[in-house]
């Protein structure tokens, strides 16, 4: 029973001094160039700026224009369709909205998950039915 304890120590002993060094070893910076930039964002500074263009005619505080209206990211697209089930017809989850669809006999048809929309394409007919009638598959 002495051995087992004394193992189980020396373990736990290493473990800690193995996290250690590691913790002392780690540059979370290593490999990104910082220099020049004013931020501690490095490279992605210019991506992350969501501030408005500042003009130089005019302070954004004494405008007498009202800012433009967002564009609407949506315009030009057609309405996402709804499927018809609400049901995965293979794996039986409840159909995902954000995972892309497919048309079968010109309905469009929604999946539980990303493996399901392979399986239906390699074969849509033994599928397509039981995701029209909203139904899962029986095995």
């Amino acid at each position: 029973m002495k051995s087992i304890f004394t193992f189980l120590g020396t373990f736990v002993l290493g473990a800690l001094i193995a996290l250690a060094a590691r913790t002392a070893r780690h540059d979370p910076h290593a490999g990104h160039d910082t220099t020049g930039s004013t931020t501690t964002r490095g490279d992605y500074a210019p991506m992350v700026n969501n501030s408005p263009p500042l003009s130089s005619t005019a302070p954004a505080a004494h405008s007498s224009h009202p800012a433009p209206a967002a564009r609407d990211p949506h315009a030009g697209h057609p309405a996402a369709k709804t499927p018809v089930n609400s049901l995965c017809a293979i794996c039986g989850m409840k159909v995902d909205p954000s995972l892309p669809t497919m048309e079968y006999q010109g309905q469009t048809i929604g999946f539980g998950c990303k493996i399901c929309a392979p399986k239906f394409k390699a074969e849509p007919d033994k599928y397509g039915p039981s995701y029209l009638r909203n139904e899962l598959i029986k095995r």
